[in-house]
């Protein structure tokens, strides 16, 4: 019987729905330290705006400060395929644990191409990513129900690399992200290999993901 139990278990573990896996916070998540440029060198996502738009896409910049009250504030660069940068400021609210945080409620309008700035609506600055031959300097509002409802730093080592975790929810649909973070613009291996490790944890497969060209579109939000 205690047999028939312990393999029942194990079984039920192997097949866990993907979102059901444990998504870590970097133990003794230091904020001050996480704060400044990183440039995103990859990504990887089961929404299929992000999916149909990935291999167009160029490497952001994000800007990172650490507020007083524990919460980030994040500028963020986006390359436009007309040699632009789409740019947006957000503040990342601090959750119950250090490294985890928050921003639902803050998806707005970025104006459609009436302005550079905005709100952050999700991880790339607009609805769950590029939906498919939509030009990025004309970004359309995101919808009312988009909410990015959990943002953890995942791993960082804050010197290299930092792999980022997003769950968004839009329309009753719940997609996830990962981000990998570098603070200078190319790969770094251990961050690769975090991300990789975590991915299909969450269900994410390599199909899904991208490695992101240089750009130096966006320098002036690092400045």
């Amino acid at each position: 019987m205690l047999q028939m139990l312990l393999i029942s278990g194990t079984l039920a573990l192997l097949t866990a729905a993907p979102g059901q896996a444990q998504v870590p916070i970097q133990a003794d998540f230091d904020a001050s330290q996480f704060q400044g440029p990183w440039y995103v060198v990859g990504a990887v996502s089961d929404d299929q705006g992000f999916l149909d738009a990935k291999d167009n896409m160029k490497m952001p910049v994000v800007l990172v400060t650490s507020l007083a009250n524990g919460d980030l504030g994040i500028k963020f660069g986006f390359p436009t395929p007309d040699g632009g940068c789409q740019e947006t400021d957000s503040t990342f609210t601090k959750g119950a644990v250090d490294g985890q945080f928050s921003n639902a409620g803050e998806a707005s309008a970025l104006g459609g191409g009436a302005g550079r700035r905005g709100r952050l609506a999700g991880p790339w600055g607009q609805a769950g990513g590029v939906r498919a031959g939509a030009q990025l300097s004309r970004l359309p509002p995101p919808p009312p129900a988009m909410a990015q409802t959990d943002i953890r730093v995942a791993f960082t080592d804050y010197k290299h690399f930092a792999v980022m975790y997003f769950e968004t929810q839009k329309g009753g649909v719940k997609n996830v992200w990962l981000q990998l973070y570098a603070r200078a613009p190319e790969l770094f291996p251990e961050g690769a290999q975090r991300m990789q490790q975590l991915a299909p944890q969450l269900g994410l497969n390599p199909s899904q993901g991208v490695l992101l060209p240089k750009s130096d579109q966006c320098a002036e939000v690092l400045a």
